[in-house]
């Protein structure tokens, strides 16, 4: 075990009460590891474990921080060999089981559904009636209308929020959908929550959900990595527990039942934090750029008759995320504000003002769509952009917000 353990990238320490008792729940979001429930003491503790520090230096700050004494070594030894035991840590032992996953993973041809029966029903019938029940009135689109936008629809944003609290929302984008039978290919460019050593990871997988098996465009996706001269696959593991794209895949399925040809392209954006540390932009980021014009390439000499979908939720705010304060009630107006001041780049198709614009804000508000919309922007023809809904999923603590926008262009 190494004496100055770290916490791996991708492990979220939740606060919950379990049989009377207050706990965190260690969850891992690339789906390695278990839930693992311990101690809501322990909270100081795990917030020292970066790397910096071996565990004697450990045991010091939490004497002088915490004035309770010295926390004996073989108690502080023993948490982190629970962890370990885990792999919940950034060592030797995690890697090389990391390596045997993702080799193993990369040969599988189905992704199976990693969130059905914990964050939507998983059997068929369940499953669609409550998608079918964000459609209705009052929150859901009903019948709205969009036969005054010309031409045909070549996109659209839409939240990757869980449904419970986004779904009326992917109800008004999809209602854009309903009518549209002329798309075979969506590609579908997802946020990716996990750390990635390149932009874009791709996947030449079958998607599985309750509704069906949804098939992926693997001639596009192996062409994609050759002309951009990288491993694009490389990262493919993130693929396996991230819930962006297999939430996409379960309303497409959904409105196009009884439709066997229609294929997606399942594509996980990395984040830009590299990028705005630079003070770049994506486009004079080399793996970026090149992974960007592969796609352009690619999907431009396509036959395919293409509809891409950017899951996208915007602003985090709230201490969860790492503000000092609570969200109150409020706030909400002025968040709506700055929010449809950034999107006000998105709908005039200007994908460097939204990068720009988020970039002077220093991402205080934690746009985590950024890399899918402003890639997104890039693929898409200039068009006739509509905001079809905005909304916001409040509490004090963690306040998510996200939206609905197509886009359509004549021809």
């Amino acid at each position: 075990m190494d004496d100055r353990a770290k916490i791996r990238a991708g492990i979220e320490a939740a606060p919950a009460t379990r049989e009377g008792r207050d706990v965190l729940v260690l969850h891992d979001r690339g789906g390695i590891s278990p839930d693992l429930i311990v101690d809501r003491g322990v909270a100081p503790l795990l917030a020292l474990m970066d790397g910096t520090q071996d565990l004697r230096d450990i045991q010091v700050t939490l004497m002088r921080r915490g004035g309770l004494g010295l926390v004996p070594l073989d108690r502080i030894q023993g948490f982190v060999q629970r962890l370990d035991d885990h792999l919940l840590l950034d060592n030797a032992r995690y890697r090389d089981h990391f390596r045997e996953l993702a080799q193993a993973y990369r040969l599988e041809r189905v992704r199976p559904a990693a969130h059905a029966g914990r964050a939507y029903p998983g059997e068929p019938e369940p499953l669609r009636r409550q998608i079918e029940g964000y459609f209705q009135p009052p929150a859901g689109p009903g019948p709205a209308a969009l036969n005054s936008v010309p031409g045909r629809l070549a996109g659209l944003i839409l939240p990757h929020i869980d449904f419970q609290r986004g779904g009326p929302c992917y109800a008004w984008g999809y209602g854009a959908l309903k009518a549209l039978d002329e798309v075979d290919l969506f590609v579908i460019l997802g946020t990716c929550h996990l750390p990635m050593e390149l932009p874009f990871a791709l996947t030449t997988k079958a998607f599985d959900t309750p509704l069906g098996r949804t098939p992926s465009a693997e001639d596009l996706a192996e062409a994609i990595a050759r002309r951009a001269g990288l491993d694009l696959f490389r990262d493919e593991l993130a693929h396996r527990a991230e819930h962006t794209i297999e939430f996409q895949v379960i309303f497409l399925q959904h409105l196009l039942d009884g439709r066997t040809d229609f294929r997606i392209l399942p594509i996980l954006c990395g984040g830009f934090h590299e990028m705005m540390a630079q003070r770049v932009l994506p486009s004079a980021h080399g793996p970026y750029a090149r992974g960007l014009e592969a796609l352009q390439e690619v999907l431009g000499a396509s036959s395919a008759r293409v509809c891409v979908i950017a899951s996208a939720d915007l602003a985090h705010l709230g201490p969860q995320f790492g503000d000092g304060h609570p969200i109150q009630l409020s706030d909400l107006g002025r968040i709506e504000r700055e929010d449809k001041a950034m999107l006000d780049y998105v709908l005039k198709g200007n994908a460097d003002g939204f990068y720009r614009h988020i970039l002077g804000e220093g991402d205080r508000r934690r746009i985590c769509g950024l890399p899918p919309i402003y890639t997104w922007l890039r693929l898409l023809c200039p068009g006739e952009a509509r905001l079809l809904k905005y909304d916001q999923a409040y509490h004090p603590q963690f306040t998510v917000t996200f939206a609905s926008i197509g886009i359509w262009v004549r021809g």
